[in-house]
């Protein structure tokens, strides 16, 4: 299960609430860290995700690409117009009924059946609750709170989002995404196991290798690194990761550079 990605969401929204209210006209209006989107488009789609999950009836918007991303665009695009207020009151009652049901889908009924989400893969309910605290801790401290967005973290908000303990939730999402997001381009290139060495906020350790059977990637966590290992700062990973970074100034290599930055290179994950 993933009980501990229910409290890192749960908290996260909780800040997420204080926080809105405080914005000015012009933090609204500001453009956020992520490429095309206003802090106001922002806010918008961390609803459509708690809307998403809580309503199964949701009529969708249009979006013949299949593609998860088009999909959060169009839905920002149906929102853009609406005003502060009415964008806060969504996110409130999105919010609340999306963690409800995080909640019923841990159950030992739900937590295992699987879901479909567009090109992002097929995952079990229960992992839901890890997609909304990455997306969220990634939004919060990558595309809208300083250094990396236009909202000053005042009242430590900054620090407040490290404290909610959403980061290895979030890498749990990052790590099941991983072979299913990036698997194609990570396969053509690797020619033996790669380590990922996570540090700092949290430690962990992944090998990323293929699946003898069938060549897929496959990621395990484990102790015992190959030779050829990647070390990153956790929270440094949620922004490279997701290509809003080079991993390159922030990752140390040990073992064949050329063979380690392939790899890394493939690696994008919604």
């Amino acid at each position: 299960m993933s009980e501990s990605g229910v409290a890192a969401a749960r908290a996260l929204s909780h800040l997420t609430v204080e926080m809105l209210p405080k914005l000015s006209a012009d933090d609204w209006s500001a453009d956020s860290a992520c490429h095309g989107w206003r802090v106001h488009d922002v806010i918008s789609h961390m609803g459509f995700f708690f809307n998403f999950i809580a309503d199964p009836h949701l009529v969708l918007p249009e979006n013949p690409s299949g593609m998860s991303e088009r999909l959060n665009d169009a839905a920002v695009r149906e929102r853009a117009d609406w005003s502060t207020t009415k964008v806060i009151d969504y996110y409130q009652e999105q919010s609340t009924a999306g963690l409800a049901t995080l909640e019923a889908l841990q159950s030992e009924e739900m937590r295992d059946v699987p879901v479909e989400m567009l090109d992002l893969g097929t995952y079990r309910m229960a992992q839901l609750s890890d997609a909304v605290a990455f997306d969220h801790l990634v939004h919060l401290t990558s595309d809208l709170l300083a250094p990396c967005g236009p909202l000053a973290g005042e009242d430590s908000l900054g620090d407040a989002f490290d404290a909610a303990n959403a980061i290895d939730p979030a890498i749990d999402w990052m790590i099941a995404g991983l072979p299913q997001m990036c698997g194609g381009g990570i396969s053509s290139v690797l020619e033996r196991p790669v380590g990922l060495e996570l540090v700092g906020s949290t430690e962990r350790r992944f090998v990323i290798d293929l699946d003898p059977d069938n060549k897929s990637v496959i990621v395990a966590e484990t102790d015992d690194l190959p030779d050829d290992v990647a070390t990153s700062d956790a929270r440094a990973f949620l922004r490279w990761g997701t290509t809003r970074s080079a991993w390159r100034s922030v990752v140390g290599i040990s073992g064949e550079r050329g063979h380690l930055a392939a790899v890394l290179d493939a690696v994008d994950i919604v």
